[in-house]
């Protein structure tokens, strides 16, 4: 059975390589497609190699970060661990690492993978990977423009969780009550729930989101709404309330090139400074953690681990060019670029700002997810404010700026990067808030220079 499975292996491999050298399928069959769809249980065969397991990640946002920072912990308690930072969070691409992972004779030589899951194919995720520990990030109503019912896929993932053992563990955002709402004391797996418990985060301004209880229907009544949908909350109706935490995080200090906050566990307070902006990469952080102390970690290791990660990726990735910054952000749905625009606000240095908005941008719920009044405010926040790509097409500010013509037609939004950076000065800051598929392009080009 080894060689047959070494034989398999190196077979796939192959014509991998041969498929990406003639160019016969351009890129579309990486390793690990032959033997997914003619021998998936050698998938699961791979998986069980791991020495303590599969460790994973999904949710709306936040799966990329919460897997690294988690494979930082992870290395920090000289775990091996694998977990390529470019990896998309496909169950096509986790496959395709695990048969790239493979020696010659077919073994994986690691303790822990970590993997990001979309929350759509969480099912064969689970039937695949079999993770050991599966932190739930977030359910935002993002979800709702590919045309998902955020509460029905809760009930489809709590049939895939009873399908998993009391030795599994799953780790819930409490903050998010369209994630608990779904569970009951039936689910076998262990549950714990994380969050982040600090009233001076409560946007003040914001409206009440609109979630109805998942018990009784009543809308919930909010005492801090944080981020998106997501808070303290309770139902005035049944009495259904959030569940309390036993990992969270307090005292958080938001600034925008670091984040000091204090984490509570079962297993004593750490003291963390986050080399990550926003309130987002809190609760990355929290899930992480919660993660890390599931899986045995002692409390000193995570502290270590949390304050060991860089921003990397196009996910508020700071470069310097001749002397003049670029602070990326990647923005993918209208909760991600709000909490970029939080972060952003955070910085008293008066900077540049340029949007890279593509077609993405016209996913939103009855419109783009990107609109005049989300600008506003940064006019008088920055020293200027540029929009580029077709996706900001139906923004006021793209009229208003010079060129606008050749900013809304840009086929190359490099180009117009590399052109802001070089009328700015030295010492000046430029935040680039991208759509995936834009700073994919900035970050292609920048990669081909050298400069990352």
């Amino acid at each position: 059975m080894r060689m047959l499975r070494s034989a398999a292996l190196s077979i796939d491999k192959s014509v991998a390589r041969a498929a990406d050298l003639f160019d016969f399928s351009r890129g579309r069959i990486p390793p690990g497609t032959l033997t997914a769809a003619l021998w998936p249980g050698l998938v699961r065969s791979l998986v069980r190699q791991f020495s303590q397991g599969v460790a994973g990640v999904t949710g709306t946002n936040g799966k990329h970060t919460t897997c690294r920072i988690l494979a930082a912990i992870l290395q920090q308690a000289d775990a091996r661990t694998l977990h390529p930072e470019d990896i998309a969070p496909s169950i096509d691409e986790v496959v395709s690492t695990l048969v790239r992972a493979t020696d010659h004779r077919g073994r994986i030589h690691a303790d822990y993978g970590v993997f990001g899951f979309e929350t759509g194919m969480l099912d064969r995720a689970i039937r695949v990977c079999n993770p050991g520990t599966l932190v739930l990030n977030n359910l935002y109503d993002d979800e709702s423009v590919q045309g998902v019912d955020r509460a029905a896929l809760i009930g489809k993932w709590c049939d895939w969780f009873g399908t998993m053992s009391a030795r599994q563990h799953i780790l819930v955002n409490a903050d998010d009550p369209v994630l608990c709402g779904g569970f009951t004391r039936g689910v076998p797996p262990r549950l714990t729930y994380y969050g982040v418990e600090d009233e001076r985060l409560h946007l003040a301004d914001a409206a009440t989101p609109e979630v109805p209880c998942p018990r009784c229907g009543v809308p919930l009544a909010y005492r801090i709404t944080s981020l998106a949908h997501l808070g303290d909350y309770a139902c005035e109706g049944c009495g259904w309330e959030r569940p309390l935490p036993t990992v969270y995080a307090i005292d958080v200090d938001l600034g925008p090139d670091e984040t000091n906050f204090r984490i509570i566990t079962p297993r004593g307070p750490l003291d963390v400074c986050l080399r990550l902006s926003g309130l987002h990469n809190v609760y990355n952080a929290a899930a992480a953690a919660a993660a890390a102390l599931s899986l045995g970690l002692s409390p000193v290791t995570i502290r270590k681990g949390l304050e060991s990660v860089r921003s990397t990726g196009g996910r508020d990735e700071r470069l310097v060019i001749h002397d003049r910054e670029a602070r990326l952000m990647t923005i993918k749905n209208r909760t991600s670029l709000l909490e970029a625009l939080r972060t952003c606000r955070l910085d008293r240095q008066r900077g540049h700002f340029l949007f890279l908005l593509d077609e993405a941008v016209r996913g939103g719920r009855g419109g783009p997810w990107i609109v005049d009044e989300d600008l506003e405010g940064m006019v008088n926040h920055s020293r200027s404010v540029h929009v580029a790509g077709a996706g900001g097409a139906h923004l006021a500010l793209m009229d208003e700026q010079m060129d606008p013509e050749y900013m809304a037609t840009a086929v190359d939004v490099s180009d117009v990067f590399h052109d802001i950076m070089r009328r700015l000065t030295p010492g000046d800051r430029l935040w680039v808030l991208a759509t995936e598929g834009a700073m994919y392009a900035v970050r292609r080009e920048l990669r081909d220079m050298g400069i990352i």
